[in-house]
């Protein structure tokens, strides 16, 4: 199967048919060689729509139907799927809509977007979380933009059997230089999100600068379920990007053979279904704090410790260096066994983090004060793991603390849980590689504006602080058997859902649509 994502330079709201007519030249040429064909978000008839740019009604009386009409007859003639982006007026109400044409002209699924973006909401009312359908060549699901920056939206698309994510997006960007723009969702984001579901996801978006103020990242491209890039393009220029996706015998899309996914436990997630001012993290933010008082020290060590000798010792350096929050690798050391010789130089305020590598190859960490364990964490998401539900949240003097293991990160629900329970930050043992690990770990502190600090035992591993922006604030280096690195993380931003003005990850979660996450 042939796909073509399309990338085009944006236009202002008043040059909408000069942009319809180079849009529609690249769709006619594109199909003739594909078999679907993806067209950016809002590519009719502009994204930004403010009254002073132009009059919405006459446009879309004037020029709506008969774009939609052209392109349903573009893939009648040429036998091509083409996923469009458009805007789309039902009564009073207008949707930032994309909508799935079939090689007969028809309609067959339409997903208005509904995880509204900045100012989004001044003209768009949103609509439902899951678009799926049935194509020739498997089970697909459109995602419009922002969207896909939630993990549920995705998650439950790839439930209900979706092979091919379509997105549809106006990725904004910003930087001096237009060659090298790049946008959360391009450099990170949609990798682990073909990756976490096991899916292929190809989005097409726009590039240059629309209104004087809103600039797009470009870099359409295709993602394959392991999360690696197929291709990606440019940030600077019109491009079609041509990927081949695998078919089998039937022509249906297969998948490359990679390791088998972690098992889900839905019945984990139960707070993901909860209304958003019933869960921890309403009341967590609006606490009234003073900025001092939870803004750790945050260390992280990195490689795989010999001996306890070794262990110690990085643990003393650490407080050393004025720690306020340690977090030590995954190590094959019985640390409860050494919490008598730990806790003698742990200053009263300081949090160590001491994670066991078990037989069973699952994980126990511990949470570990002047006072000794205060608190133990195992692996949940392991088929030797305990049955019933472990909180993974901890109260500490700096806050709320969540920790995951290994790759337990990989499933979407579960650091996700952790932050609607109210936690600022969450610890990460590991032993994934960084070329993995940093991706996922920068989406997940991204998508929930949370701390991620990531403690990893791979020979080509490294440990990091990632703040809720999804900025790596500290590393450690490939090159040494045995790291550390450090930040301060002021968890007051983990409180601060907002990323633009309009859209907050946790207040525009909407879980009344969330009940197949549990089932």
């Amino acid at each position: 199967m042939k796909v073509a994502s399309i990338q085009v330079k944006a236009n202002d709201l008043k040059d909408y048919e000069r942009a319809w007519e180079h849009l529609h030249q690249m769709v006619v040429n594109a199909a003739n060689n594909h078999d679907l064909i993806l067209v950016p978000e809002c590519a009719f008839p502009a994204y930004f729509l403010h009254p002073d740019e132009g009059c919405i009604d006459d446009i879309v009386i004037n020029n709506g139907d008969l774009y939609l009409n052209t392109l349903k007859e573009i893939a009648r003639n040429k036998e091509v799927y083409i996923a469009y982006g458009c805007l789309e007026k039902s009564g009073e109400d207008i949707y930032n809509s994309a909508i799935l044409i079939d090689p007969s002209g028809e309609e067959i699924v339409k997903k208005r977007k509904s995880f509204l973006w900045h100012f989004d909401q001044e003209w768009f009312t949103a609509g439902e979380d899951v678009a799926v359908a049935d194509t020739d060549f498997g089970r697909v699901a459109l995602v419009v933009c922002a969207d896909a920056r939630m993990p549920e939206i995705v998650r439950l698309a790839a439930l209900e059997g979706a092979q091919l994510i379509i997105d549809l997006a106006n990725l904004t960007a910003t930087g001096p230089d237009i060659t090298a723009l790049q946008n959360a969702q391009s450099a990170y984001m949609l990798s682990v999100r073909a990756m976490e579901n096991q899916v292929w996801l190809a989005v097409s978006d726009k590039w240059g600068v629309e209104s004087g103020s809103i600039t797009y990242a470009g870099r359409s491209g295709v993602f394959a379920p392991d999360g690696s890039i197929v291709y990606q393009a440019s940030s600077h220029q019109d491009e079609v990007v041509s990927v081949e996706i695998p078919t089998d015998e039937n022509g249906k899309i297969k998948h490359p053979a990679i390791s088998a996914p972690i098992k889900r436990r839905s019945e984990l997630y139960t707070a993901l279904t909860q209304e958003n001012n019933s869960l921890p993290v309403s009341e967590v933010m609006r606490e009234r704090v003073i900025p001092e008082d939870i803004t750790p020290y945050i260390t992280t060590a990195s490689g795989e410790f010999r001996d306890a000798k070794e262990y110690l010792q990085m643990v003393k350096r650490l407080v050393n260096h004025g720690s306020s929050i340690i977090c030590m690798p995954p190590a094959a050391i019985q640390i409860a066994d050494y919490v008598d010789r730990i806790t003698p130089f742990l200053p009263e305020s300081v949090v160590l983090i001491g994670t066991v590598k078990e037989e069973n190859k699952g994980m126990t960490s511990y949470l570990i004060t002047q006072k000794g364990i205060e608190e133990t964490y195992f692996t949940l998401h392991h088929e030797a793991s305990l049955s019933e539900f472990t909180t993974p949240v901890f109260q500490t003097k700096w806050g709320r603390i969540g920790i995951m293991h290994g790759d337990e990160a990989i499933l979407p629900e579960w650091p996700r849980t952790m932050m609607v329970l109210g936690a600022d930050c969450i610890i990460w043992p590991n032993d994934l590689a960084e070329s993995r690990a940093s991706n996922i770990g920068r989406t997940r502190a991204a998508e929930s504006r949370i701390f991620i600090v990531s403690a990893s035992s791979c020979d080509q591993g490294v440990s990091q602080v990632i703040d809720p922006n999804g900025v790596v604030t500290a590393s450690t280096l490939k090159t040494e058997r045995l790291h550390a690195c450090g930040s301060f993380a002021p968890f007051t931003l983990s409180r601060i859902k907002d990323v633009v003005p309009g859209t907050n990850v946790f207040r525009n979660r909407r879980p009344h649509f969330y009940g197949g996450l549990v089932k």
